[in-house]
């Protein structure tokens, strides 16, 4: 390709980005704030590390959905492609799409939240049973506008996907639609006869990564997930300082970690630091709910967190019959 046309393909790229970006972001507009389900331990943990850990998608509950995403998005482009693409054939997408689904595994990190208070509920007793240890745990509520600002524009070392709960053909036609969008670009920059296939073939693959891992079997919407995600499926690998791959043994063996810090970003104009995120934590319903109150108390004042406030979850503590 010529340098100019390298130009054009590159400003186009840039500028699906940015839609799909706005995209994501009106579908969290009406989002209050956000939680995470976990352990006393592991909110200590986040408490006095100052950062946040994002697992492999190996290592997930989870991994049976991505897949399941990657067939019906895969499907959805051969039934789709040759619809809205006169030379679909030329453009290997399949091959391009294929090619980059080892990373999906390999290389895609996610930390899950849930949206909180979108239905006018706080805490859920669905999400208390599968991650927040049976009620033994905490929620810890998160600023959404600080989390999910727009001024990093998509630039941010990692990427918001809002989770979308759907069934094949649903998903299908959302990857329809992202096809249709990409092709009146292309034809807006003038660059169908300009590009080899090939290259458009893969600007389609990278388009359609977000679609996979936004999307969720239906039997699970009560979830309400968001996911936050760092992938070279999203972004390049340039990392802000503090940001780093670690390994860490659990149950005995080796996992990879993405670490965030929570800090200020002036290099993106974001602040993810601890004091502007967090917004205040909900101690599950449990036998033991005033002592694991006072003990992340202590540990929030220790933290100079002390104007975080401490709830303790309305749900009635029910213990388990056997």
């Amino acid at each position: 390709m010529t340098s100019n046309v390298e130009n054009l393909l590159g400003e186009l790229a840039a500028k699906l980005a940015e839609m799909v970006a706005a995209e994501v972001y009106a579908r969290v507009g009406h989002v209050p704030k956000l939680s995470h389900y976990t352990s006393i331990d592991a909110c200590k943990s986040i408490l006095r590390s100052r950062e946040l850990w994002f697992s492999l998608v190996r290592d997930t509950n989870d991994t049976s959905e991505a897949v399941e995403g990657t067939e019906i998005v895969a499907d959805a482009l051969e039934e789709y492609g040759p619809k809205v693409f006169k030379n679909y054939a030329d453009f290997h997408v399949y091959q391009q799409f294929e090619a980059r689904r080892g990373l999906l595994e390999t290389d895609t990190y996610v930390l899950s939240l849930c949206e909180h208070g979108s239905d006018q509920r706080t805490d859920r007793l669905e999400m208390w049973r599968a991650y927040g240890h049976d009620g033994n745990g905490l929620c810890v509520v998160l600023n959404k506008q600080a989390m999910l600002g727009q001024k990093a524009k998509g630039l941010f070392p990692v990427h918001w996907v809002p989770i979308e709960y759907e069934d094949a053909a649903s998903l299908g036609e959302r990857v329809h639609r992202r096809l249709e969008l990409i092709r009146n670009a292309v034809a807006a920059a003038s660059l169908e006869n300009a590009v080899p296939p090939q290259a458009l073939g893969m600007l389609v693959a990278v388009a359609v990564d977000q679609l996979v891992l936004g999307h969720k079997n239906v039997a699970f919407e009560q979830e309400r997930e968001l996911r936050f995600v760092r992938s070279r499926l999203l972004q390049s690998l340039a990392l802000p300082a503090g940001a780093e791959y670690r390994t860490i043994t659990v149950d005995g063996q080796p996992r990879s970690k993405f670490v965030l810090q929570l800090r200020k970003y002036p290099e993106y104009s974001v602040d993810a630091s601890l004091q502007t995120i967090l917004d205040h934590v909900i101690i599950g319903p449990s036998i033991r709910q005033k002592q694991n109150a006072e003990e992340i108390r202590e540990t929030l004042d220790a933290a100079g967190l002390s104007q975080v406030e401490v709830r303790l979850s309305q749900i009635p503590y029910r213990a388990n019959r056997t």
